[in-house]
């Protein structure tokens, strides 16, 4: 099974957490149920981690979820670990200004949606 790039960010963001948070991986498969191995298998894209897999896995790892899309959105693979690890403030104002672009992007999409849903034909 071959992951896709976004998989492979997603493995080797969550490879850099694990590590930074000095808990075993046998330890976080134990308190999520999961079987032995299974863990290591999806950090090494032998399986597929599912979004409600990560989604467990973060508060174990003491790392919100808003902080861990913030880390992978736009960035390089090497420089995920470096932002969740900046300072509060740089990452503020870094997650403040992804935010405010994502927004947008939802914003338009929901305008565009609308307008399709009230036979326009407005696609821009």
């Amino acid at each position: 099974m071959e992951l896709n790039p976004d998989e492979w960010r997603v493995a080797r963001l969550l490879r850099e957490l694990i590590a930074q948070s000095g808990v075993p991986p046998e330890v976080l498969e134990r308190r999520l149920g999961w079987e032995p191995g299974w863990l290591a298998a999806c950090l090494e894209g032998r399986r597929r981690l599912g979004f409600d897999d990560v989604s467990r896995l973060l508060p174990l790892l003491g790392v919100p979820a808003s902080e861990f899309l913030t880390g992978l959105s736009g960035l390089e693979a090497g420089e995920a670990a470096v932002a969740l690890t900046a300072s509060d403030a740089q990452m503020q104002r870094a997650k403040g200004r992804r935010f405010d672009r994502s927004l947008r992007v939802v914003r338009n999409a929901i305008a565009r949606r609308s307008a399709w849903n009230r036979g326009g034909t407005d696609e821009t």
